[in-house]
């Protein structure tokens, strides 16, 4: 069966769930106008890959189409290599399906029946091992350790992602300035692993305005603090470096006519670590820019999975209770009470 890219059917916005307030999209699945007022965190396309196929790529140009209705001209020749060759790589496939939520939960059914053959086999040393007591106890024990893992896996899903999310920064930095942010979710159909791509709407000048002003006041008052959250927002990098060529001998006459074997052809290359810095000292509007092109796609993963936390007050959502994406990076990123939000 052939894999080819898929595409939500409409013709136009995505139909978004009605469990979540706040979003909006055209009734009946009806065509987009040109011109028709949009609002923030509105899906305007949702791109689908069958993940377990090879080669495969995004219909672009299909998502291109829709924004066009909707009025929006996306600079294709800027955004699609970046979007594409960062997503669909051999090695992100792969940790986008072993990261899925069936491989944790088959992962956390194998930890279950490991965790309660252990638990029972050391209560064989003592009487109550025989009794049934005892197996409701194993039970119990092994039903605690496993719900602790899932919380654990779930803990993590709520972070950003440096393999999936942060992947996305270049191309939403591109996109930022046409009002469109991209995020990335996966999900299973059938026996299949889809990867989805979300093209949502924002205007995000508001929110580039208030993270300005908050950087600036960080650096006059708390540049300490600033200074100590930028630093937890770096990635490792690993990029290979050439070894040093020996100089050849000066005389043709004294050099080997066969190649040495201390030298082969096929020798690992050397691997240099890098720290990168995600936002690095700017100016305070660059600086803002760079930390909604960061976090852009780990914004859009949590809207449209509904895993946003939930706000008293929105500034720039038609929603009270999601926050826009100046909100969340202000409470859990620049926060004094911030946790680490980087899956490493």
């Amino acid at each position: 069966m052939a894999c080819e890219p898929q595409m939500d059917p409409g013709g136009a916005a995505s139909p978004l769930p009605t469990a979540t307030p706040g979003w909006s999209a055209l009734p009946g699945g009806s065509p987009p106008r040109w011109g028709q007022e949009l609002h923030n965190g509105q899906v305007l396309s949702v791109l689908r890959v069958d993940n377990t196929c090879a080669p495969i790529s995004f219909d672009l140009g299909a998502a291109e189409e829709q924004l066009q209705a909707w009025g929006i001209q996306l600079p294709a020749d800027q955004y699609r290599s970046l979007a594409e060759s960062t997503l669909l790589e051999p090695q992100v496939r792969r940790y986008i399906i072993y990261n899925s939520r069936p491989m944790r939960l088959a992962f956390a059914v194998v930890f279950y029946v490991v965790v309660w053959a252990n638990i029972y086999s050391t209560s064989q040393l003592f009487a109550l091992g025989h009794h049934w007591v005892g197996v409701l106890l194993v039970t119990l024990a092994a039903v605690s350790l496993t719900l602790t893992l899932v919380l654990v896996f779930e803990r993590h899903q709520r972070k950003a992602n440096t393999n999936t999310d942060l992947r996305l920064a270049a191309a939403n930095r591109t996109l930022l300035r046409h009002r469109v942010l991209l995020g990335v979710t996966d999900t299973v159909e059938g026996c299949q692993s889809v990867i989805q791509l979300w093209f949502v709407y924002f205007n995000l000048e508001n929110c580039v305005q208030f993270l300005s002003d908050c950087v600036q006041e960080m650096k006059t008052n708390q540049e300490s603090l600033l200074r100590s959250r930028l630093s937890q927002l770096c990635v490792v990098i690993e990029t290979g470096v050439s070894p040093a060529v020996p100089e050849g001998p000066g005389d043709l006459e004294d050099a080997p006519l066969l190649p040495s074997r201390e030298t082969s052809p096929q020798e690992r290359p050397v691997l240099q670590t890098e720290l990168f810095q995600l936002v690095p000292e700017a100016e305070p509007q660059e600086m803002a820019q760079q930390l909604l092109s960061v976090f852009g796609g780990y914004y859009i993963r949590l809207l449209v999975t509904s895993q946003l936390p939930q706000a008293v007050g929105t500034r720039h959502m038609d929603s009270a209770s999601i926050p826009c994406p100046c909100q969340l990076i202000e409470a859990h990123i620049l926060g004094p009470g911030c946790c680490h939000f980087l899956n490493r």
